[in-house]
């Protein structure tokens, strides 16, 4: 991995806490959260994510820089922004992530990514170095053919083998598991098993409508369903204390060392909480992962535009989030939007 540093590139910006001007919603709540997606491009063609043939992909010089990330994260951190996700496509696809991940980690205090893990294990030890500690790896199968026929590629091998080097470091460690009926349902309970001796979180998703021509909607499995499959089999799970503003619930079998966690991503019943913002590769400002209408950044990136200024229209624009993901879906689908891809807004 290249770790020439271009200048100016990397400075510690950390804000002081007396300095900063936190990012509130009309409806009370605080945004500390950003979702970072830094591609578009991924090594898969998950079914519930991308159609075969792939999307659009976005042209390199319509992505954000790394030093127009870094802007706009010395904007956000000034604004009370705390932790930052990185997400995609796949993010280390992306090349010289490393020098992203520098910059990141001098600016805000927890990173995370979200990544299929088939090109972590050669950079995780740097990544690590760089302040990249929380891992959450996408695994929506244990079993190899499954694997191919989800993904559409033949890497799991790959993906194991991240996840055995993630438990190797003892970095905190989470599997995303998107549940889909009739693919991957009958086993829950085998990924429950995984955290009776492993220091690690599974984390079960609901599948959601994006990708809809790829036939999704037949795949749902809301999380009232999956918590009575997990049950019939560990009928002991029981609720557990979780981070504030998750977006999960929280559950533990008594005696694991690891813990289970339901994402209700279709149903939206954890939106009061909601803390996050989400910023596409191409440099959208989206307050909810339905949002179809965003803050276009780039542009004025690219213009020039000065760090109050930013920070000005950021505030604007998080104050107008709305209350829930169905209120987003009901208001700016009237307007005309449409659902994207998942790979294009990063989960």
């Amino acid at each position: 991995m290249n770790q020439s540093q271009p200048p100016g590139l990397l400075k510690n910006t950390i804000p002081n806490s007396a300095t900063i001007n936190a990012l509130f919603d009309t409806h009370g709540r605080q945004t500390t959260y950003l979702r970072l997606a830094v591609t578009d491009r991924c090594n898969l063609r998950c079914r519930y994510c991308m159609p075969a043939e792939g999307i659009d992909f976005a042209p390199r010089d319509e992505l954000l820089s790394y030093e127009e990330i870094l802007t706009l994260a010395d904007v956000l951190a000034g604004l009370g922004i705390e932790k930052v996700r990185l997400t995609g496509g796949e993010p280390l696809a992306r090349r010289d992530i490393g020098l992203l991940v520098q910059g990141l980690g001098q600016r805000f205090r927890k990173l995370a990514i979200t990544t299929n893990g088939i090109l972590l294990p050669g950079q995780l030890d740097q990544l690590i170095a760089d302040g990249l500690t929380n891992y959450n790896l996408s695994l929506d199968t244990l079993q190899a053919a499954k694997f191919a026929r989800i993904t559409r590629r033949d890497e799991f091998a790959a993906t194991w083998a991240a996840l055995e080097a993630l438990l190797a470091r003892g970095v905190n460690t989470k599997i995303n598991v998107v549940v889909m009926q009739g693919s991957n349902d009958d086993e829950l309970a085998d990924f429950v098993a995984l955290t009776e001796h492993r220091a690690l979180d599974v984390r079960f998703i609901e599948a959601m409508p994006f990708n809809d021509g790829d036939g999704n909607h037949h795949l749902f499995l809301s999380a009232t369903d999956i918590l009575a499959r997990l049950r019939e089999r560990y009928p002991t799970l029981a609720p557990a204390p979780g981070e504030a503003n998750a977006s999960a619930l929280h559950y533990r079998v008594p005696g694991f060392r690891g813990g289970v966690g339901i994402i209700p991503a279709y149903s939206r019943s954890l939106c009061g909480s909601c803390n996050r913002l989400r910023l596409t590769p191409k440099g959208t400002l989206l307050n909810c992962l339905y949002s179809t209408q965003g803050l276009e950044l780039r542009p004025l990136l690219r213009a020039g535009a000065g760090g109050e200024d930013l920070a000005a229209l950021i505030v604007d624009f998080v104050r107008g989030k709305h209350a829930t993901g169905h209120d987003t879906e009901r208001i700016e689908q009237v307007a005309g939007g449409a659902f994207a891809s998942m790979t294009s807004i990063g989960g």
